[in-house]
């Protein structure tokens, strides 16, 4: 918003010597105050409103980011895999994994092949001049050895080295009776066996390379890594110790621990928005003051589909129809609390019921989706409200720059105004001066004249 300045303009006054600069800015004042007051408040009005709305959108938005917890493939269905011994091997679940026991028995660990050379007298030995070509299962590289740099230690750097290097690493063992070049694949299993071709350093195998083996429910299951993905859907067995003979138990249940942190977590967040809501459209009587968006429909449409969800039955989720059955109940202003003993017992009792009723096609966690998708969405209700708060904003803004153009007719118009009053009173002014001249030379006239007769 603009502010004229008199300082454009020639002081008026001058001729007058009336104050008439106060004059001209206190009239333009009364006359700009009303409209800039009416325009103040509305456009405060406005604003506050537009950042209410904005609150409104945000803890429903919060509502909304924590209901994929609760629907199908989310946290409230997360299964945990245990082992009877994790000595033996431990394991982990993914969404895809269904619940069920399973009994493992690990016959043998994957190993890595090794292969050690030949003993040299030290690691500084020469080994001459020439290429060693590596294989490491289908893949092979090879590294030269020149005149200047060929020792047992020039090789092992070669090898480590090397960017074509295919998965084995070599070390230096030094035994009492000399040193040896010993070469390790990067992997497991037998598709990483090593081989070697040179004439200047051979090899003899000291550890085959092996496939982990395990049984699971007796059939026979193979991996080139101690970690096996593809014996069960969605289960990762991590093998620890092999101790053929002996059966473990894998078993896959619910974790109800996270099911409940995810349901604590949404109860929060809806606590939280019932709360905001509240706040947002409250009047108090005492202070007769009345909250941003009292009254407000949208808001208090929210708040209504809001209690008769999480109020209502969901027919097709089995045992538990309502959250009340859960432990979940709701307050007079409208927040909930959990039961968490009850709550727990009907995780343990049914958690597929649990599941259905926030997770169904047609469960809690959709329909509030739904609902509050509606609101704050792209295009949603929220954003309309939204995009017309600021357009009204935006036409204030206009009418202030109006009104700043108006009051600078204002004050022209005025200005023009005194100033013709002050050079028609500096004219009078004039006037009477010379009058006033006048009459006194007229006057000493007349004195002289008796003067002179009466001598």
């Amino acid at each position: 918003m603009a502010t004229v300045s008199t300082s454009t303009f020639t002081n008026a006054g001058v001729g007058s010597g009336l104050d008439l600069e106060t004059l001209i800015t206190n009239l333009v004042s009364a006359e700009r105050s009303p409209t800039e007051t009416r325009l103040t408040t509305k456009q405060s009005t406005l604003t506050t409103q537009l950042s209410a709305v904005g609150t409104f959108k945000a803890t429903l938005a919060n509502v909304q980011s924590k209901l994929a917890a609760l629907q199908s493939g989310g946290t409230l269905a997360t299964l945990t895999a245990t082992s009877s011994d994790e000595s033996i091997f431990t394991a982990t679940a993914s969404s895809s994994a269904t619940r069920g026991s399973y009994d493992v028995e690990v016959v043998n660990l994957a190993r890595a092949n090794k292969q050690a050379s030949s003993a040299f007298a030290s690691s500084s030995t020469s080994l001459g001049a020439g290429d060693v070509q590596i294989s490491v299962g289908s893949s092979a590289f090879t590294v030269t050895l020149d005149s200047s740099a060929n020792t047992l230690t020039d090789l092992k750097n070669a090898i480590n080295d090397s960017s074509n290097n295919t998965g084995v690493t070599a070390t230096i063992i030094n035994e009492s009776g000399g040193a040896r070049l010993l070469l390790t694949s990067n992997d497991t299993g037998t598709d990483h066996q090593i081989s070697v071709n040179s004439s200047l350093i051979s090899f003899t195998e000291t550890q085959a390379a092996q496939d982990a083996h395990i049984r699971v429910d007796g059939y026979d299951v193979y991996s080139g890594s101690n970690t096996v993905d593809d014996a069960i859907d969605g289960v990762s067995i991590n093998l620890q110790k092999a101790q053929a003979g002996t059966t473990e138990t894998l078993n896959l249940a619910l974790d109800n621990s996270s099911a409940k942190s995810a349901i604590q977590t949404f109860v929060t967040a809806y606590n939280a928005a019932m709360t905001t809501m509240a706040a947002l459209t409250k009047y108090d009587p005492d202070s007769n003051t009345a909250a941003a968006l009292n009254g407000d429909a949208m808001v208090r449409g929210a708040q209504s589909t809001l209690r008769n969800l999480v109020g209502g039955s969901f027919s097709g989720a089995g045992t538990y129809q309502y959250l009340s059955q859960l432990g979940i109940t709701t307050e007079t202003d409208g927040t909930l609390t959990i039961d968490d003993d009850k709550l727990s017992t009907a995780l343990d009792a049914d958690s597929g019921s649990v599941q259905k009723l926030f997770g169904g096609d047609d469960g809690l966690a959709a329909q509030l989706d739904t609902a509050i998708g509606r609101l704050v969405d792209d295009g949603g209700l929220v954003e309309a409200r939204q995009d017309a708060l600021q357009s009204r904003l935006d036409d204030i803004s206009d009418q202030f720059d109006q009104l700043d153009t108006r009051m600078t007719s204002v004050e022209a118009r005025y200005r023009a105004q005194f100033t013709a009053l002050d050079t028609l009173i500096s004219s009078m002014q004039t006037t009477s001066d010379f009058l006033t001249t006048q009459l006194k030379q007229i006057e000493a006239i007349g004195t002289y004249a008796s003067s002179s007769s009466s001598s």
